[in-house]
């Protein structure tokens, strides 16, 4: 009989709560002023890192060739017993370094080789880039593909709320993990280390959010299927618990997080059938943001959305023709 006092109260807490640091695009200074605090705060919320890295000097085996790229599997440690392995696709015929592009996959087993895959709902994005001249890394993130952890007490949920309860955050972890990866993309002869980009599903869409956000390196990122508000996915309906983060919406909402990659070229791929994510949200959240870019003297062509027919899935054909441009 009183369920409903709950229901009522937790939706007048969402509103009077909801993110108290918006991005101020007033001027190029309060923006910048603006860009300092809220990354700084962001970084608190996603939590404390290690100083430096296990060690990034990967073994590396050739485990395909194609007419156009050679793919390697690497495996490297970014925490004392964290091995992370990935696949790295080198385009043939490259005159000198190239641009490259960090792909990552969403809650997909498979990982890294769903980013490989036209039929997964991926639309072979990394060979893609590769084919077209781009270097592709594709890591396997915390309980995906061969990071699925063994069955036992300490399930994905647990890990989750465990590491919450320690202060730490499985965002966090992944972040980190990223971090490594483009340490050693950066660090490739193949690879121009300015201009790295990074473009993801889901999961792989929230952690190019972050990632983008936090690393000013990024030169451009393209997040498909994530994007909206969290005021129409995480505070309204059920959504893994992967994505919660202690405290953040009451500071943040999708918006003033993706104003932090701004005025880097971003761009948004947005499913008219996804159940989880609704495109009109992030076709919201885009125009929101074009006072940021025009601020800052940007075109139309550094911030879009691409609202195609498909679910949560990649499209790609607008949204990596794109990310090839703004590297190039």
């Amino acid at each position: 009989m009183f369920g409903q006092d709950v229901v009522d109260l937790y939706h007048r807490t969402v509103d009077e709560s909801l993110a108290s640091l918006p991005f101020d695009a007033s001027s190029r200074e309060a923006f910048s002023a603006w860009q300092t605090d809220a990354r700084e705060r962001l970084g608190a919320i996603i939590g404390a890192l290690p100083s430096e890295p296990a060690n990034l000097k990967p073994t590396r085996e050739v485990v395909e060739e194609t007419d156009a790229y050679v793919r390697e599997r690497l495996v490297y440690e970014t925490r004392p017993g964290m091995r992370v392995p990935g696949y790295l696709l080198t385009p043939k015929g490259l005159d000198g370094p190239a641009p490259a592009v960090l792909c990552l996959h969403g809650h997909s087993r498979g990982g890294k080789d769903n980013c490989l895959e036209a039929d997964t709902g991926y639309a072979a994005f990394a060979p893609q880039f590769a084919e077209q001249g781009v270097v592709a890394f594709c890591p396997d993130q915390i309980g995906f593909g061969e990071r699925v952890m063994p069955e036992g007490k300490v399930t994905y949920n647990v890990l989750v709320h465990g590491l919450n309860m320690l202060g730490e955050t499985l965002i966090g972890w992944r972040y980190w993990d990223l971090l490594c990866a483009m340490e050693i993309v950066s660090g490739l002869d193949t690879v121009r280390e300015d201009r790295i980009g990074v473009m993801g599903l889901s999961l792989g869409g929230e952690m190019t959010m972050f990632l983008a956000a936090m690393q000013e390196r990024i030169a451009a990122a393209c997040v498909a299927c994530y994007l909206t508000s969290h005021k129409s996915t995480f505070l309204d309906s059920p959504h893994c618990t992967c994505g919660h983060l202690w405290d953040l919406a009451r500071h943040f909402e999708h918006v003033d997080i993706a104003a932090l990659i701004a005025p880097r070229p971003l761009f948004l791929e947005a499913g008219s059938q996804d159940p989880s994510f609704p495109s009109g949200d992030a076709e919201a959240l885009v125009e929101e943001l074009r006072s940021v870019y025009t601020l800052h003297g940007k075109s139309d062509v550094d911030i879009g959305v691409h609202v195609h027919g498909g679910g949560h899935e990649i499209n790609g054909s607008q949204s990596i023709p794109w990310m090839i441009e703004r590297l190039s």
